[in-house]
């Protein structure tokens, strides 16, 4: 079976801060400081990634004046190393605007709007820019399942017209949060990974 990591990563690059709004990068506890308006807060663990395998990370969070800023470097044991930065602002009908810069300095702004929804789940909305303008949309239904996970039914549609549907669902504990992410790519590939993150009191 041949299975596709760029689509996860991508995603969870972005994510659905939602690792704040129901992705966006794993969101953990512990750490030091505390996170609200003129205050910041640093979280380091490790990772346990199914394509990638062990590795450390570290997670600063500050707000300014309600804009939030996340900055997160992982770093695996095979040498791999992720580094992305988020600005998140709230918009004044409720709206978010993320500006993300990754490893390489590459950006993108993200458009997320929310809506909730009569049988309690969430729809995300995502309109994604990157800096050679070309775009991306992201629409996901977000649901809580009986085990008290959330669960993420995922639809992306890249700059050529491809789609791909993912499932992510989101389980956590004291200091702990795994994502598991099942689906079809771009390509009709399989899509597969799981990624546990540790955090350190």
């Amino acid at each position: 079976m041949t299975m596709t990591a760029s689509s996860i990563f991508a995603l969870n690059n972005h994510h659905i801060i939602s690792p704040n709004s129901g992705y966006q990068g794993p969101t953990t506890t512990g750490g030091t400081g505390n996170t609200g308006d003129g205050k910041s807060k640093t979280v380091n663990g490790t990772v346990d990634d199914t394509l990638n395998g062990f590795g450390t990370f570290s997670k600063a969070m500050e707000e300014v004046n309600g804009q939030k800023t996340i900055d997160k470097t992982v770093m695996f044991a095979n040498g791999k190393t992720k580094s992305t930065e988020r600005v998140i602002t709230v918009n004044a009908d409720g709206s978010k605007t993320i500006s993300r810069t990754g490893k390489n300095g590459n950006t993108s702004t993200i458009q997320e709007s929310s809506t909730s929804n009569a049988d309690g789940s969430r729809t995300v909305t995502r309109d994604i820019t990157k800096a050679n303008g070309a775009t991306c949309e992201a629409t996901s239904t977000v649901t809580k399942n009986v085990t008290g996970a959330t669960e993420h039914a995922i639809t992306r549609t890249n700059a050529q017209g491809q789609t791909e549907t993912l499932d992510r669902e989101i389980t956590t504990s004291a200091g702990s949060r795994t994502v598991t992410t099942t689906g079809t790519g771009y390509n009709g590939n399989p899509v597969y990974n799981e990624t546990t993150w540790n955090s350190l009191a």
